[in-house]
């Protein structure tokens, strides 16, 4: 007799009564097929994976029947062949009724007990559809209500005495945005523990007392035994925001933490706009996620075949297509953006220094690297270069922690003495031409969103416009008050938003192009300078262009651009960029789409796939702007 135990998180085959499975062709099923470990001396194999634990305690007990071999299951593995059992119907059901909730043409509306908000009607499909699928995405465009569409199916569930608390992993960034979410779905202040600092165990111990949990993916990943007992001990609906974030296929430590927690949850949920940004690998985690015990991808080693090869996307597809829905731009109803291209001329020692970087850089295009990276590097330098000069070239002789690039070299730049010396001479253009245009729009009494890629302009700005005590927003200001109390980033966004006095907030698009609205207080976005990189742009975009404006609360974004200068090849690009992303996100199916980076990603000029288009459309634009002044 074989017996089957499940001890703690290991699958035990004891074949004490029968040694023979532990050689020949029983041997090849456990140790090659199934995956197990054998333990000759103890007289048993071992399996200690818990994300295959599922899938292989089937295959085993398959395979023990159609060899008539006799065995036993402990009553752990009872219980676990009954959850699988539950798993594999409720994913059955979840398959019909996903799609029948996503083509139905009338939805009925909902009662949601203690909502207090009003749904639109395309959030209370997927609202719908997430009760009904029970494990399910939402792969909506940014701004259109995930957080609420989550809060309203929370509220049914607990109603129906399925879930009693709310577990969400996403970026420290999203945490006031949940917070003071629930106090408008709610009308009260939800009992949140933040489970950040070194006191955050305290918080698990006292779980009783609250019922929204936040958590970092840095933080799962060490607590990942305790978000899993804390999932176990509650009924808990397991969220990740920005899903995208454990979207790598191999490596990494926040992909493997979620999925060996998501067992533990009774439902659970994934929220993204892009779920698949490089490539179809990028699925199988956010999905295996939602279904552990399923797998509807195949395994990691199935699925990387499948992932790799197109003629398998169109089956991927349809095997995904249930269990999520995607809420489109154009159902949102929102007032049209308006943008204002701002053309500034460079003063005159600016457009001496961008002259000579041009020419200096056309120079070497005949002994570019031959490495792969280091051509890479070499190129992101030299648009880096560009960038800075037409922004600010006081950024020239800095080192550019965004872009992970050195100061400019002084080995054969005549340009160095001045540029020691620039902020004596004059000030950048767009410099001028932005306070100029800030303290107009504020003294009509609007607020202003300014962007700029880099730090030190915020640092610059912050200076010249301290009589306005504006705002900033950027990777080196703390995040919460746990951090600094006295300054910190969402006490920043809470002046820029409560109070009158406060009318400017300068922000970076790398630390805050997610997670945060602003549109109920601003309507003017300025951006100072941009990048090529479309996804972090159309991100910064959307924190004024969301659901909450009315039809006439007009959005303006005025984009400030030096002439004859690489500012007008990157807006080129980001028209063609975002022409072509649009269209993807509004796609029904999974597109492969580059929209996010994290906090930090020195890649920000653009993904590796398009960057030498960048490159290329930037040295074409030298090129003619050189020709054309040698004919003046």
């Amino acid at each position: 007799m074989i017996r089957i135990k499940l001890q703690r998180s290991t699958l035990l085959i004891d074949a004490t009564d029968n040694p023979s499975i532990l050689g020949g062709a029983h041997r090849s099923f456990f140790e090659l097929a199934a995956g197990y470990e054998r333990d000759s001396a103890q007289n048993q194999y071992s399996l200690n994976d818990p994300m295959m634990m599922s899938e292989v305690l089937l295959d085993t007990v398959e395979y023990l029947k159609d060899e008539d071999i006799p065995f036993e299951v402990d009553s752990q593995v009872q219980e676990r062949l009954n959850e699988i059992a539950g798993d594999q119907q409720s994913y059955h059901d979840a398959t019909a009724i996903g799609l029948q909730v996503k083509t139905s043409l009338k939805i009925d509306p909902l009662e949601i007990p203690g909502f207090q908000r009003k749904l639109k009607p395309y959030q209370t499909r997927s609202v719908h559809h997430l009760v009904n699928v029970f494990n399910g995405a939402n792969f909506s465009v940014p701004g259109s209500g995930k957080t609420t569409i989550i809060y309203a199916a929370f509220a049914i569930l607990r109603a129906r005495n399925i879930v009693d608390k709310l577990l969400v992993i996403g970026p420290r960034s999203c945490f006031m945005p949940w917070e003071d979410e629930y106090l408008k779905c709610f009308g009260k202040t939800a009992a949140t523990a933040r489970l950040t600092g070194s006191n955050r165990h305290l918080k698990y111990f006292a779980a009783e007392d609250y019922e929204l949990f936040l958590c970092t993916y840095q933080t799962a990943a060490i607590d990942k035994n305790e978000l899993a007992s804390l999932c176990q001990k509650y009924r808990v609906f397991l969220v990740l925001d920005e899903s995208h974030n454990v979207k790598k296929f191999e490596g990494g430590v926040h992909a493997p933490a979620v999925l060996s927690i998501a067992g533990s949850a009774t439902r659970r949920a994934i929220l993204t706009g892009t779920p698949a940004p490089n490539s179809y690998e990028d699925l199988w985690t956010q999905m295996t996620f939602l279904w552990p015990g399923k797998q509807m991808l195949g395994t990691r080693e199935q699925y990387a075949n499948r992932a790799g090869n197109e003629e398998e996307w169109p089956s991927i597809q349809k095997a995904i297509k249930p269990f999520f829905v995607r809420i489109q731009k154009t159902e949102l109803g929102l007032p049209p953006q308006r943008f204002e291209r701002i053309l500034v001329s460079m003063n005159q020692k600016q457009g001496e220094i961008y002259k000579v970087l041009s020419a200096r850089i056309l120079s070497e295009l005949s002994v570019v690297p031959e490495d792969r990276q280091k051509l890479r590097e070499w190129r992101k330098a030299k648009m880096v270069r560009l960038l800075q000069a037409a922004s600010n070239p006081t950024l020239l002789a800095k080192r550019s922690d965004e872009f992970d690039v050195p100061p400019l070299s002084g080995k054969g730049v005549p340009i160095l003495q001045i540029l020691e010396n620039y902020p004596k001479y004059e000030k950048p253009a767009k410099f001028e031409k932005a306070v100029s245009l800030i303290r107009k729009l504020v003294a009509t009494g609007n607020k202003v969103l300014l962007w700029t890629v880099f730090v030190h302009n915020i640092e610059m700005l912050f200076k010249e416009l301290q009589d306005l005590e504006p705002q900033r927003l950027y990777g080196g200001i703390p995040k919460d008050a746990e951090e600094n109390e006295e300054l910190n980033r969402e006490d920043e966004i809470r002046k820029f938003r409560e109070s009158s006095s406060h009318m400017v907030m300068l922000a970076n698009p790398a630390a805050c192009a997610e997670s945060i609205s602003l549109h109920k207080i601003c309507h003017h976005a300025i951006y100072l300078d941009r990048t090529f990189d479309c996804g972090r742009y159309l991100q910064s975009l959307d924190r004024i262009h969301r659901i909450g404006l009315e039809p006439n609360e007009d959005v303006f974004y005025h984009i400030l651009q030096c002439s004859d200068t690489i500012d007008e090849t990157i807006d080129q690009r980001l028209e063609e960029k975002q022409t072509a992303m649009r269209r993807l996100l509004e796609d029904e199916d999974i597109s492969i789409v580059t929209f996010d980076l994290p906090e930090g990603d020195k890649s920000a000029l653009g993904k590796e796939s398009d960057e030498q288009d960048d490159f290329d459309a930037t040295i074409d634009d030298l090129k003619k702007h050189a020709k054309h002044s040698s004919n003046a």
